[in-house]
């Protein structure tokens, strides 16, 4: 061995040091970047020369000295990183593993931690580099996740369809104390099966009868419908006795095109012991609450992003339906995947092949909807690794001026 193998050695360790600041810078750089995975830069020796004619000591232990370092591996840390909220709907952080699934321009596959999602001209849920968000379109208000991933199209004139009214009740008291001929009307809004509203009135008389209201019930003005019970008896303490099952309503009048439906009014509950919604107390007759089951039909009035990464539809009618889910994709070497930049992975014959499902099912983790997933570096880590990599490079750089200042010493023995 020579001077010149400690020029040689202390010169890989500049270079390993050199690349470790380089990825140290890299860390730094993307300390705001969304969704970014820091990575750290591990050394490995190089191999070895045998001293001496058989290159052991005298006990048979081998004499070697090393020729320097280089850069044996730049791992990522894929821990999590903090979420933080966003004021876009569409904005989603993945908690625990896996990737979003996109689609590039030229229909390429890709990956990504970031979840800074918009919605592009067309409709379609796309990142900042226009790559498409993958997953299931809903059809008919479900969706599959069975199916083949496509890019996901949120239709802004998207419609919940109508549902015709098939039960309504009302919570009424009738006055006990009402003369003979006092009526009552309870109005309540039902739809039919295109949607369109209706005033359904209910009118209570009261009849000559001790503790018996009459029932008729009309719509739209005047249009009678049947089925109705002709009276109601209530006992002294004026609970209803009869009828005792809840009747349904007949439509001798519809808009055309509409089906004509039947109408269960539910004066009963559907409790073991059944409580009826009406009563004949002796106070003045009132409505406290009015229900019924259908609606008219709606436009998306906004947007929710669930666990599941599920997109849900709330629509002006008041009904959510999942407009669409996105794809989440796991891999078993999260490491070997190749860094494209603009926060996108490529798979490698390292990462192993994709496994694309559902989030929050076979081990991939939940979406958090309307929230980023910041970068995991660690200011303080890196800084700390900055000086231990400086104080690296410097102490190379002496071995070499070191060496130099022999090697001159050396070059002085002949003048």
């Amino acid at each position: 061995m020579s001077l010149y193998s400690a020029f040689y050695a202390s010169l890989s360790g500049l270079s390993s040091n050199a690349n470790a600041l380089g990825v140290i810078g890299n860390n730094l750089a993307n300390l705001n970047t969304v969704g970014f995975k820091s990575s750290t830069a591990s050394f490995q020796d190089l191999f070895n020369t045998a001293l001496g004619g058989s290159g052991t000591q005298g006990n048979g232990d081998p004499m070697q000295i090393g020729l320097g370092s280089s850069l044996g591996a730049v791992s990522q840390d894929f821990s999590q990183g903090s979420p933080q909220a966003s004021g876009t709907v569409t904005a989603m952080a993945l908690q625990g593993s896996g990737f979003f699934t996109l689609q590039s321009k030229t229909g390429a596959a890709e990956y990504s931690r970031a979840g800074n999602f918009s919605v592009d001209k067309n409709g379609y849920l796309v990142d900042p580099s226009g790559n498409s968000v993958m997953g299931w379109n809903a059809v008919a208000g479900k969706v599959n996740t069975n199916g083949t991933v496509v890019p996901i199209f949120l239709n802004p004139g998207a419609t919940s369809a109508p549902a015709a009214t098939t039960t309504v009740s009302n919570t009424t008291n009738l006055d006990a104390a009402a003369t003979t001929g006092t009526t009552f009307t309870t109005p309540i809004a039902i739809f039919d099966s295109l949607g369109a509203s209706h005033n359904l009135q209910i009118t209570y008389t009261k009849t000559a009868v001790t503790g018996q209201w009459s029932a008729a019930a009309t719509t739209d003005g005047g249009s009678v419908v049947t089925g109705y019970p002709a009276t109601l008896q209530f006992d002294t303490s004026g609970n209803l006795t009869s009828p005792a099952t809840n009747p349904t309503l007949s439509f001798t009048a519809w808009p055309s095109g509409a089906t004509n439906p039947n109408m269960t009014v539910n004066i009963w509950s559907s409790a073991a012991t059944p409580v009826s919604a009406l009563t004949s107390y002796s106070q003045a007759s009132s409505t406290t609450a009015t229900t019924q089951d259908g609606f008219a039909a709606g436009s998306v009035a906004s947007l929710a992003v669930d666990q599941t990464g599920t997109l849900i539809g709330t629509f002006t009618n008041g009904q959510t339906l999942p407009l669409a889910q996105i794809a989440v994709t796991a891999f078993a070497n999260p490491n070997g995947l190749s860094k494209q930049g603009d926060n996108t992975y490529t798979m490698t014959l390292a990462s192993g092949g994709p496994n694309v499902g559902a989030a929050a099912t076979g081990g991939r983790g939940s979406v958090l909807g309307s929230n980023l997933e910041s970068s995991n570096v660690d200011v303080a880590t890196e800084f700390t690794k900055l000086i231990i990599n400086q104080n690296g490079y410097q102490a190379n750089s002496r071995v070499i001026t070191t060496a130099n200042t022999l090697l001159q010493t050396v070059l002085q023995l002949v003048q």
